[in-house]
């Protein structure tokens, strides 16, 4: 039998994380000598706990024999912790993968200029132009962007890379055939398809309370360092700095407002060490002498935005038009290229009724038809994905012109 299998096994076992699991590995040789021994041998395990013993008695195969089927109807690779192909730095962290499951291209990580990009799903408009283009200049520079798939600046951060045909690893808090959020298929097909999808789930997996919390660890354990772009007081990004201290890995922040609470988790990272950068040169050139012949400081080139809204946008699209980036220098803008086909009826119709200039959120609503919590909810929305800005006063402005 393929001890592949046993693996599998292992890795699904309740109660027995990736420490305790080696624990085992260690004192019998081998992850099959650990399946085939019996409650008795395992007892006497030094440091062996009677509810470890109890899990590692339960030889049922079925569970790891699905996941075989799984990853093959799916496409989904599989590496476990002793294969050549793991990630050495991975795999001196503390509490390392048992298995990983993946889809697309398996770089060689311990040779490339990983870097961690990530931060706050609810991203303001300067944090994910920043993330974009930081993430861009790292791709440019030779580095390859590994992040969460989240909303906001994570989903920014990899389409910053992939838009200079960087390489982008995702790592995923549920099975490579699931996407969350569920709007992100795009981006992440595309991701399985130019760079590579990563999880320690397995296929069919979703999202558990504590499966993203976990998911950090690998995406600092894999990097060199870990860039955080926003983070409020309590975000999840900064679990993964923390972790990435933990490893031994570097921290850098992008510095913010001090009187806006989406920074005060960034700011506080550079109070208490972490590198302030303001590009994403400021990061690789702290690796540039360990990889010379791949990281080099490298323009980006501007990119003008011009966005067509047609049906074959969104089947379900209830209006036709034409959005342009606006070109007014006195504001912040994000590229919105990628995200038209994000948007929902309600988003799209806030959209038509606003114009150029500043819109009181009465107005917004009566204009759009909708009803108020309708409306506040697709204009907080577009506020997220950088469509609209908070002017103050309850008014909003587009960050877009709409024809």
């Amino acid at each position: 039998m393929s001890e592949l299998l046993y693996w599998l096994w292992l890795s699904e076992l309740k109660n027995v994380g990736s420490v305790t699991a080696m624990k085992y590995i260690d004192y019998f040789g081998s992850v099959k000598r650990v399946f085939e021994a019996g409650f008795d041998e395992i007892i006497l395990v030094p440091g062996s706990r009677r509810s470890e013993a109890e899990q590692l008695n339960n030889k049922e195969l079925s569970r790891a024999k699905n996941i075989l089927k799984n990853c093959r109807k799916t496409g989904t690779g599989i590496i476990t912790l002793y294969d050549s192909l793991y990630p050495k730095r991975l795999a001196n962290i503390y509490d390392p993968p048992l298995v990983l499951y993946y889809r697309g291209t398996l770089p060689d990580m311990d040779y490339e200029a990983v870097i961690g990009v990530v931060g706050t799903r609810k991203a303001s408009v300067y944090g994910l132009k920043t993330a974009q283009r930081i993430a861009s200049e790292i791709a440019c520079g030779g580095g390859i962007v590994s992040t969460g798939l989240a909303e906001g600046i994570d989903s920014a951060a990899a389409k910053g890379a992939l838009k200079e045909a960087g390489f982008v690893i995702g790592v995923l808090g549920t099975g490579t055939d699931i996407t969350y959020p569920s709007w992100n298929r795009k981006l992440q097909s595309r991701i399985a398809s130019e760079g590579l999808l990563l999880s320690e789930y397995p296929p069919g997996q979703k999202a558990t309370r504590g499966s993203f919390p976990a998911r950090n660890r690998i995406i600092s354990g894999i990097s060199l360092g870990v860039a955080v772009i926003e983070a409020p007081a309590k975000s999840g990004s900064l679990i993964t700095a923390a972790r990435a201290i933990e490893q031994g890995r570097d921290v850098f922040a992008v510095p913010g407002n001090i009187d806006l609470r989406g920074f005060e988790g960034s700011n506080a990272l550079i109070r208490d060490g972490a590198y302030l950068i303001t590009s994403g040169w400021d990061i690789l050139s702290q690796y540039e002498w360990r990889f010379p012949d791949k990281i080099s400081a490298a323009p980006v080139k501007s990119k003008t935005v011009s966005i067509d809204l047609k049906e074959n946008d969104r089947k379900d699209a209830s209006v036709r038009g034409k959005i342009e980036v606006d070109n007014n220098s006195s504001m912040e803008y994000i590229d919105l290229e990628e995200q038209v086909g994000n948007l929902t009826d309600d988003e799209i119709k806030i959209l038509r009724v606003m114009s150029s200039k500043v819109m009181h959120i009465d107005e917004i609503i009566i204009n759009s038809a909708l009803q108020a919590d309708r409306a506040l909810a697709a204009l907080t929305q577009l506020e997220l994905k950088g469509f609209a800005t908070d002017a103050g006063g309850k008014h909003f402005q587009l960050n877009v012109k709409t024809k």
